[in-house]
């Protein structure tokens, strides 16, 4: 018989509450792809300017850094609380923009909001878990990946009932977690990493020190995340769209990408618990390339399969990568994972940028062919993860 207590000890509540509000949080970051098609018909735009709305969201990620500094020093549970009222917002009046500049100014505070979020939210999770990491990590990431799955549907049945305009009224949710988080959070106690003789720009060269091997080896898993899963989340809807598809086909399509993604991050985050975390982020970043690649094959003839494997490779590296930054005994560890989403953030919105405009130029089937063909060049960094000797954790 199931023990209950077990499940819902005090900290597993709390992991599950997190993981809750990241999954409410990132529900409405999700609407911008699925509403593409709809804004790229009412301001008549290029497949660049369409791409620059998604770099618009992921710009804040710059203060990162900034944030995770704040967050080694007084801590962030507050304004982790507040993000998803924040987002909920910012996304639901797009539908209400007037104009495209409004549109990128509504997408900058949720993407601001966003960053106050996702920076210190993993440290939270890491003095609450113990010595399930990985799980908790797994469990955290599968919020935002149930939330891309359904968040596509909510906003396009939105529209269908209410028209584009009409999605303000999806705003309440966001609200309402959170005023949970606040209550729930506001008696954590979340340790501090900062002395009186802490310094910003030290601590930022001495964990860019610290972690170099790490973080250029991330480089490469983000490059071939971001030439893959980024561009593919960002443009399926629209491409499918042009291909003649419905919108609530091109947004379902995205519902099962993130569905196959859900069960990508539940089992990597919890195997790499078991056979370690730069194992298996060699095995899914060499098998990354080659789903996009089939995807590009078998879209036209079964499209579905392909894009279950797709979402179920090409997303599964993030809960192990937010695992073995906070296992690598980083004396900043808010800003370590500030530095790493940055990075993360930036370089996939330049490629999806990238894309949009070769879209442009050569065409969208163009550009996904050269998008799998440039994944491959992160590779070789893949190999240069430090091994469990050069930092605590299970690396190896």
């Amino acid at each position: 018989m199931v023990n209950l207590k077990r499940l819902v000890t005090p900290k597993k509540l709390k992991v599950y509450l997190l993981s809750t509000g990241h999954l409410v949080h990132d529900i409405y970051t999700s609407f911008l792809s699925p509403v593409l098609p709809l804004l790229i018909e009412k301001f008549s735009l290029t497949y660049t300017l369409a791409a620059c709305l998604r770099l618009a969201i992921r710009i804040p990620s710059i203060l990162n850094p900034f944030i995770g500094h704040i967050a080694d020093g007084v801590g962030l549970k507050y304004f982790v609380a507040l993000a998803p009222a924040i987002t909920a917002i910012a996304m639901s009046l797009i539908g209400k923009a007037p104009n495209y500049l409004s549109i990128v100014i509504l997408l900058i505070v949720a993407g601001l909001s966003s960053s106050f979020f996702h920076v210190p939210a993993p440290v939270i999770l890491k003095r609450i878990s113990g010595r399930k990491l990985g799980m908790s990590m797994s469990s955290f990431q599968i919020g935002g990946e149930l939330s891309r799955t359904i968040g596509p549907i909510i906003v396009v049945g939105a529209i269908s009932l209410w028209g584009f305009a009409g999605i303000y009224r999806l705003m309440p949710l966001g609200i309402v977690i959170s005023i949970v988080l606040l209550l729930k959070l506001k008696d954590e106690k979340i340790p501090q990493h900062r002395s009186k003789k802490y310094n910003f720009k030290k601590s930022i060269t001495k964990t860019l020190k610290q972690g170099k091997m790490l973080i250029f080896a991330l480089l490469g898993i983000i490059l071939i995340k971001s030439f893959t899963a980024s561009v593919v989340s960002a443009f399926l809807p629209t491409y499918l769209s042009f291909k003649g598809y419905s919108l609530w086909m091109a947004g379902g399509a995205l519902s099962i990408l993130q569905a196959a993604a859900i069960i990508g991050v539940l089992l990597t985050g919890t195997i790499s618990d078991m056979i370690g975390r730069k194992r298996l982020l060699i095995i899914v970043t060499f098998c990354s390339p080659l789903a996009m690649l089939l995807f590009l094959i078998g879209a036209k003839h079964a499209l579905i399969p392909v894009v279950i494997l797709l979402g179920l490779i090409s997303f599964s590296s993030t809960p192990v990568i937010l695992a073995l930054i906070q296992e690598s005994n980083f004396k900043y560890p808010s800003i370590a994972n500030g530095i790493y989403m940055t990075i993360s953030f930036l370089l996939s919105s330049i490629i999806v940028l990238f894309f949009g405009k070769v879209s442009d130029m050569f065409g969208m089937e163009k550009a996904f062919f050269i998008s799998g063909i440039c994944s491959f060049i992160g590779l070789p960094l893949v190999f240069c993860i430090p091994g469990e000797k050069q930092f605590g954790g299970h690396t190896t």
